[in-house]
C-alpha cells in the first residue's frame, strides 16, 4: 500500500510540474504574443495617423480644386455675357446702307431693347433697306421701326428724314470660323 501510495504521490507530484512546466511555456508564449501584438498594434495606430493626414491633405487639395472649379465657371458665365462692342460696333457700321447717317446711338445690354438708333437719311427706302441688313445680321434681332419724321435743313433746303430704330442684341461675339 506505501508503494501504491508513493506511485501515486509521484505520479501527482510529476503531473504538477508537467502542469507548472505548462503554465509557465503558456505565460512565455502569451507575453511573446503581447509584445509582438502591442508592436503590430502601435505600428498600425501609426499608419492610420499617417493615412489621416494624407487624407487632410487630399482634402485641402479637393477643397482647392472646387474652389477653383467655382472660379472658372463664374469666368465662363461672365465670358458668356461679355460683348465685343467693337464687333458689334463694326457689324452696325456694315449694316448701314452710304445715305444713312447717325445721330445718336443708345447701347445697354442688360435691358431691351438694347439700341435705339436715332439718324437720318434721304429716303425711306435707306431706312428699310437698313433695318433689313439689320435682321438679317447674326448680330441683331427684333428690329422694330420706331418713328420718322422729315425735316428741312435750313442751309440747304434739302429735306431730310429722320428716324428711329429699336433692335436687341443676339450674339455678343462674331462666331469662329471652323
Amino acid at each position: 500500500m506505501q508503494r501504491i501510495t508513493a506511485k501515486r504521490n509521484a505520479s501527482l507530484v510529476s503531473i504538477c510540474v508537467v502542469l507548472v512546466l505548462v503554465v509557465a511555456i503558456l505565460g512565455i508564449i502569451s507575453r511573446s504574443l503581447e509584445s509582438t501584438v502591442e508592436t503590430t498594434l502601435l505600428s498600425s495606430k501609426n499608419n492610420i495617423e499617417k493615412d489621416s493626414n494624407q487624407i487632410n491633405q487630399y482634402q485641402d487639395l479637393q477643397d482647392m480644386a472646387l474652389f477653383i472649379n467655382d472660379r472658372w465657371q463664374t469666368t465662363q458665365d461672365i465670358e458668356k455675357k461679355h460683348v465685343y462692342w467693337s464687333q458689334v460696333l463694326q457689324e452696325l457700321s456694315n449694316c448701314a446702307p452710304t445715305n444713312v447717317q447717325f445721330e445718336s446711338l443708345i447701347a445697354n445690354s442688360s435691358k431691351s431693347p438694347n439700341f435705339i438708333i436715332a439718324g437720318n437719311t434721304t429716303t425711306e427706302r435707306e431706312i428699310i433697306k437698313f433695318k433689313d441688313k439689320l435682321e438679317a445680321s447674326p448680330f441683331f434681332k427684333n428690329v422694330a421701326f420706331k418713328s420718322s419724321s422729315l425735316s428741312t435743313d435750313q442751309t440747304t433746303t434739302n429735306q431730310k428724314l429722320k428716324f428711329t430704330l429699336e433692335f436687341d442684341l443676339e450674339q455678343n461675339k462674331a462666331e469662329a470660323v471652323q
